[in-house]
């Protein structure tokens, strides 16, 4: 879709931004680029719309070069949303997203409804939104519209170029939220620039990691955070960030087991329903006179045959439930959990004696403060 073929950019003080740059961006991509300041990310992103042209090399989109295509056509064939979103102050806010559809002599009565759909998947409603002025919009509102602005014209390609950074936090996320809705659905080739690595893992097909105009690593977030390529990335990504995704130190498993409430499978059913309301749970563990595992009675069992009073636990017991033993890894109990659907797991000693359960719920609660206090 977007080629760089041994790009570089040299200004006039002979500083030298870029340097050979090889980069290909697959149809249908959202690229991240990051870096630090002044490391040449925003010049990259700005020579697709050749809001800025290489000293060397060139540019392909769709296999052909846009050395001679005329910036201002190429442009409006591009969207670009900036940080300061740019909206204009006299305009409203249906003649801000409209203004590219319309200096491309588009059909009206499209364009305008297509004014109303975009608004109302950013969650505006066009009724109340679009006659209003920039003014009369919150910052994350505005910065909505610029989002929308840039697809109203329907353009294959989106330039953005930092531009939830000026952003409160709960806005920012609510618009990466947004946007990663947006690119599921309109399924266009997006290049973003960031400063910012925790936006970048959340929002990026692929991360081109940039220093000093070189391009140091490009790939997956998954494989950047696995095997990320040399120091300066392991140090741009952070230590947390990496320890959090592969230095991840489960907690022994006796910190997950809760009490068992158990019963005799020779006890009758309405021992059961008794033990059932005492305990207000909705199945127990039966065990033998040696308080070894049998299976487990659930409550719809328990009541469903409790008319019987022939019937003693053992007869109505169930033996299809997940267990570990307590010396297995955390790790276990989570896909054993996962995979039972039963919201937990029972952990029994090398006698098959019960030890407790593990519940999806005490999962949860316990990694979520570890990671809290780990950060």
């Amino acid at each position: 879709m977007i080629e760089f073929k041994e790009v570089s950019k040299v200004y006039e003080d002979n500083f030298e931004v870029l340097k050979n740059i090889n980069l290909r961006v697959n149809k249908g991509e959202l690229l991240v680029l990051i870096g630090p300041s002044g490391c040449g990310k925003t010049t990259t992103m700005k020579m697709i719309n050749r809001l800025i042209d290489p000293t060397k090399g060139e540019i392909f989109i769709n296999g052909n070069s846009i050395k001679h295509r005329n910036p201002v056509e190429l442009r409006r064939n591009i969207g670009y949303v900036i940080q300061q979103i740019g909206l204009f102050p006299h305009m409203t806010i249906q003649d801000n997203v409209a203004l590219v559809p319309k200096l491309k002599k588009q059909d009206p009565k499209k364009y305008l409804k297509r004014v109303d759909e975009l608004l109302e998947m950013v969650g505006l409603d066009p009724e109340i939104y679009k006659n209003r002025y920039p003014t009369e919009l919150s910052g994350g509102q505005q910065q909505r519209i610029g989002v929308i602005r840039a697809l109203a014209a329907d353009p294959p390609i989106i330039l953005m170029d930092e531009p939830f950074s000026a952003l409160d936090p709960i806005s920012r996320e609510q618009l990466q939220d947004e946007l990663l809705n947006l690119h599921n659905k309109l399924d266009k080739t997006i290049v973003f620039v960031t400063h910012d690595m925790d936006e970048a893992l959340k929002i990026a097909d692929r991360i081109c990691i940039i220093r000093e105009g070189e391009i140091v690593q490009l790939n997956t977030a998954e494989e950047i955070l696995r095997h990320p390529a040399n120091d300066f990335v392991k140090n741009f990504i952070g230590e947390k960030r990496l320890k959090s995704y592969n230095g991840f130190d489960f907690p022994p498993i006796d910190e997950f087991i809760s009490k068992a409430i158990t019963i005799r499978e020779d006890k009758g059913l309405a021992e059961a329903i008794n033990q059932l309301r005492q305990n207000r749970v909705d199945s127990l563990i039966v065990v033998n006179k040696s308080n070894q595992y049998k299976g487990v009675a659930s409550s719809w069992d328990i009541y469903r045959n409790y008319n019987d009073e022939k019937l003693k636990i053992k007869d109505i017991v169930r033996t299809d439930y997940a267990c570990i033993k307590e010396n297995d890894s955390v790790e276990k109990a989570l896909i054993m959990i996962k995979e039972s659907n039963k919201g937990y797991v029972l952990v029994l000693d090398d006698n098959k004696k019960v030890k407790g359960v593990i519940t999806n719920g005490s999962l949860v609660k316990l990694l979520a403060n570890k990671v809290i206090n780990d950060s």
